[in-house]
């Protein structure tokens, strides 16, 4: 995404709000948990709200891929039970989507940047159509450009992992996980995550708006 913020700082800003520098009151544990039941209700309400900064490119090149393939099949020639990776074919068995995959936005096909078409059916999948079943989406070409909408991975490590969010996100999550440390309900979480999303957006959007001089010379 481009934009992110580390996770050991929203645990070190929440301790600190707290007054919890000595870890008395929550183990980093307890604080990993609430951050990530955090991001779990942003996921929701970001991707109702199809806010931008979900927005993920992916590009798909089929050569390339089975390039790698070989060559990994190769390197393993001979070993006693290694069973060789079967090539990528887009059109026939798909590519698998990305696992932060949550809806589609648009398709491109590289070669000529034509958008192509969602097909009805897999049989309907054409040079200007694709289709998407089973965590795969099938097209009928060698590369490809994807846009869609991602979720926010979980932390699995807070003193290493990262936030894949703006760092305009960065307060309304530590006041959330507050929130869930000091045991607020579902409803009073939905109308706080709401709250703080549409008062993020459009400071977001107004940061990137170029500022027009007062005069002119």
């Amino acid at each position: 995404m481009g934009a992110s913020m580390a996770a050991q700082a929203v645990l070190r800003a929440v301790r600190q709000k707290e007054g919890d520098n000595n870890a008395v009151k929550y183990s980093d544990y307890d604080i990993l948990c609430a951050i990530n039941e955090v991001l779990r209700y942003l996921n929701v309400d970001l991707s109702n709200k199809q806010a931008e900064c979900l927005r993920h490119i992916r590009e798909y090149d089929e050569d390339q891929e089975n390039d790698a393939i070989r060559a990994i099949n190769e390197a393993h020639m001979g070993m006693v039970g290694y069973v060789p990776q079967g090539f990528e074919d887009y059109k026939k068995r798909g590519a698998k989507l990305p696992d932060d995959f949550v809806s589609l936005i648009s398709v491109q096909r590289l070669d000529d940047l034509y958008a192509m078409h969602p097909a009805p059916n897999l049989s309907d999948v054409n040079p200007s159509r694709y289709y998407v079943a089973g965590g795969r989406i099938f097209v009928p070409c060698k590369s490809f450009r994807m846009t869609y909408y991602m979720s926010v991975s979980p932390v699995m490590d807070v003193e290493k992992d990262t936030i894949d969010l703006p760092d305009i996100f960065f307060e309304p999550i530590v006041k959330l996980v507050r929130l869930v440390l000091n045991n607020g309900d579902a409803d009073a979480m939905t109308q706080a995550v709401n709250l703080a999303v549409d008062e993020a957006i459009p400071k977001r959007r107004y940061k990137r708006v170029r500022q027009k001089m007062p005069f002119y010379l």
